[in-house]
């Protein structure tokens, strides 16, 4: 028998999906993976309770698995597998394949290293001096401009069109930029699993990007380890490869609410509104891994469910303080039919600089939101009185406002299926100069209709 497979103690508890461990031989270090003899039940050792016991994770229903059943230490840490072959693949949480192809791993990469403690070497980069990428999608590039290296946050309930907006920046970065992907799908949908798959797949961009799922039908611990797999490997595409990587995970707030089962499993006295005590060291965790180092950096986009569209519950406000960028859906707007249905006025860029973006373009995003700003107050004498009843100048701002919502709208590459428009990318030189000439009042007599969504200016007739 060899060392890594030897019988290291017996079950002596089986609560929920969490194993008591009584250890006849030298305890584990903290995150091993081990295994059930016989039921073949992967488990994390996650909590030591005196000189000898402890206890672990399951990572697989517990129904054949017994008081008594031997346990043995696999030899490794909980880690995933990775190889040069991971893109245009799938995985769960060990680098598995669940697409039905065979996969080799070259190596396996812990989840849990000192090489992931903040300022390890991270690139010493002049924040103004980033670039900042072009993502085809106009009121992002015009009003939330993401540098590369960022976190993004994409705010919303449900059916606002964080899923959309997800996929449609995976296509536009994979299809436009030939930028190497990762994607994290935490605690969603398989439905929404296999709708992305073959959505890429169709779209020809499936080759640039690997997906990891932890789908909400699997343990606690199985969708609290999928996001952490992702960044991992994309730590290993950004190393391995020396090339900026795209992150994305849907949803991050499945992340907080999988560690606050294991939490509740763990008999953890729970903090506001039942969330772990341990919910910024588990989101901690996960976000150091997404950084920018010498080799490359790691532009992560987290679509992060609101409960209710409670912008204040703790797991939104965890995510918060991570993010460089954030853009807020609001169902207001969305039953509008505005899409993208971002709320200008409550997201926010902090490349959203002149010295960054240059001067041009933060003078039209600045009068973009002011002009926004305006016709947000105007709207409560609309809403009561009519348009009519307004000044010439506020009119005139209304008129404006209501263009230049329209002209943000467009249609996506990952929708065009569903609708008769095609999808369109378009350039941020094309965004800024519509807008000027919205702004300009060179369209205050064009029918409102005409500028809801299309791409250029010049798409108009």
């Amino acid at each position: 028998m060899r060392e890594s497979d030897q019988v290291i103690g017996k079950i002596i508890s089986l609560k929920s999906g969490v194993v008591g461990i009584h250890f006849t031989k030298k305890m584990p270090l903290i995150h091993q993976l081990l295994m059930v003899q016989g039921a073949k039940v992967l488990l994390e050792f996650i909590d030591a309770k005196g000189v000898q016991e402890g206890r672990a994770i399951a990572f697989a229903p517990l129904e054949n698995v017994r008081k008594g059943d031997k346990i043995v230490d696999t030899g490794r840490q909980i880690s995933v597998g990775l190889s040069p072959q991971i893109l245009g693949r799938m995985f769960d949480f060990l680098g598995r394949p669940i697409d039905k192809q065979d996969f080799q791993a070259e190596l396996f990469k812990p989840f849990f290293s000192s090489a992931d403690a903040l300022g390890h070497n991270l690139a010493t980069l002049d924040f103004p001096k980033r670039g900042v990428l072009e993502t085809g999608i106009k009121i992002i590039d015009l009003l939330t401009p993401i540098r590369l290296g960022d976190k993004i946050g994409f705010f919303g309930g449900a059916g606002v069109g964080k899923t959309v907006l997800i996929t449609e920046l995976i296509h536009n970065i994979s299809y436009k930029r030939k930028g190497k992907t990762v994607f994290a799908g935490v605690g969603e949908r398989i439905r929404e699993g296999n709708d992305l798959y073959l959505s890429l797949k169709s779209l020809g961009v499936l080759k640039n990007t690997a997906l990891y799922f932890g789908e909400m039908d699997k343990s606690a611990g199985i969708r609290l380890r999928a996001g952490l797999a992702a960044a991992v490997a994309a730590q290993y595409l950004r190393d391995s490869l020396e090339q900026n990587i795209f992150f994305f995970v849907d949803n991050i707030f499945r992340y907080a609410m999988a560690g606050m089962e294991l939490g509740t499993m763990l008999g953890e006295v729970p903090i506001e509104l039942g969330y772990q005590p341990t919910i910024e060291k588990e989101m901690a965790e996960f976000q150091e891994k997404l950084n920018v180092t010498k080799k490359g950096a790691i532009t992560a986009f987290q679509a992060v469910y609101v409960p209710a569209d409670d912008l204040t519950d703790p797991a939104v406000v965890t995510a918060f303080s991570y993010l460089d960028d954030a853009l807020v859906l609001s169902r207001s707007i969305a039953e509008k039919g505005i899409y993208p249905a971002v709320d200008v006025l409550r997201s926010y860029s902090l490349g959203l600089d002149a010295d960054i973006v240059g001067k041009r373009h933060y003078q039209i995003a600045s009068q973009v939101k002011n002009i926004f700003e305006q016709y947000r107050e105007l709207s409560y004498i609309i809403d009561i009185l009519g348009i009519d009843e307004l000044s010439r100048q506020d009119r005139i701002v209304a008129k404006r406002a209501e263009r230049l919502q329209r002209f943000l709208t467009q249609p996506f590459f990952v929708t065009q299926s569903f609708q008769s428009r095609k999808g369109v990318y378009v350039p941020l030189e094309e965004t800024l100069r519509g807008c000027e000439k919205i702004l300009a009042g060179e369209f205050d007599d064009v029918d409102l209709e005409k500028f809801y969504m299309i791409g250029s200016i010049n798409d108009i007739k």
